[in-house]
């Protein structure tokens, strides 16, 4: 593998915990961050276990939360959390009318989905430049290309998060790091109060098969780039 370590938030379930997994069968050490501390515990011993000697570090922050979001910037700026792996992975958002929601969960929404994955990408990619070797992974959505009401929010911060990654790819790659970002269509997740494992594998991408597709862009060939990556269920309108 030419990537050695990677760094996911939202890892604790879901598409977070399943690219733990693939990950790890991969052997690639990591660093997952989540808000709960017993979900990552009990991920990180599982991880332990089924691969013995892995290199597994949890952290426990609420990336909403300005304190605890700039600690873990602190710990990557001092060199105390290195990755040449980043995924972008935590997200949220809701199905209501924009006048519905408040100013907070508003604010949440921008925030978790776009200003995070920002300041996460700040903070690491000094270090991959000087390696001349990294990957930054945002996982953003189909809805980064299309128009959604009732979630107008989280519809413009992913727009944003997309824009961004194609940006931020032509300032990256003359140092040879590479970023993609990812179009999933619907997950079948936790996201906006749904019950993983609830969903047809017809009508809802598979987390652990989600994760395979993204995880194998970490062995493209050096000299090609996957700057989008859509992905869909057979039978999602899109």
């Amino acid at each position: 593998m030419r990537y050695r370590r990677a760094l996911i938030t939202g890892a604790s379930r879901g598409l977070g915990r399943a690219l733990a997994f693939d990950l790890a069968r991969r052997g690639v050490a990591l660093v997952l961050v989540a808000r709960t501390e017993s979900d990552l515990n009990v991920l990180a011993a599982t991880l332990r276990e089924r691969h013995p000697g892995l290199e597994v570090t949890t952290v426990v922050s609420d990336l909403c939360h300005a304190g605890e979001r700039d600690a873990l910037l602190d710990r990557i700026d001092t060199g105390a959390l290195v990755a040449d792996v980043l995924i972008n992975n935590a997200g949220t958002g809701s199905y209501k009318p924009f006048l519905e929601g408040t100013r907070y969960e508003i604010e949440q929404a921008v925030t978790m989905n776009a200003t995070v994955p920002m300041l996460l990408a700040h903070a690491m990619l000094p270090a991959m430049q000087s390696l001349r070797r990294g990957y930054i992974i945002n996982i953003a959505s189909d809805l980064s290309r299309r128009p959604l009401a009732k979630m107008a929010t989280y519809v413009a911060a992913k727009h944003a998060l997309l824009g961004f990654s194609h940006s931020l790819l032509r300032e990256a790659k003359p140092y040879g790091v590479k970023v993609t970002a990812v179009l999933p269509g619907i997950i079948d997740s936790a996201f906006n109060g749904s019950t993983e494992g609830s969903k047809d594998a017809t009508w809802a991408l598979q987390p652990s098969e989600l994760a395979s597709q993204i995880t194998a862009l970490l062995d493209t060939p050096e000299h090609l780039l996957v700057d989008e990556l859509a992905v869909h269920p057979m039978q999602q309108d899109f």
